[in-house]
């Protein structure tokens, strides 16, 4: 059987980010630290990481696979292209 797992894609017009809950990471026992960069967000409002599509997305991608997860869904929000301006969000620091 397939393992298959869905995450959702943040599309802001010119960057695409992967949301995913602090307390997936956790349960899925992936430590930010290895996925994570200055490119990423996270909001302390929702718990969520919004790891940037060209670097961190990857990352996680790798890990996710590293577990067992062959397929990706992704359920697509867009946005506009200010919405990681938004103060709720804080580039990780992952040093």
């Amino acid at each position: 059987m397939t393992k298959k797992i869905t995450l959702k894609y943040i599309d802001n017009q010119s960057h695409g980010y992967i949301q995913i809950s602090k307390y997936d990471l956790e349960g899925l026992n992936i430590d930010i630290k290895d996925i994570g960069s200055q490119y990423s967000f996270y909001n302390e409002n929702n718990a969520c990481y919004y790891l940037e599509e060209d670097c961190d997305a990857n990352k996680l991608h790798t890990q996710l696979r590293l577990k067992g997860y062959e397929k990706f869904d992704y359920k697509t929000n867009y946005v506009a292209s200010n919405y990681m301006n938004n103060p709720i969000f804080k580039r990780i620091n992952v040093a």
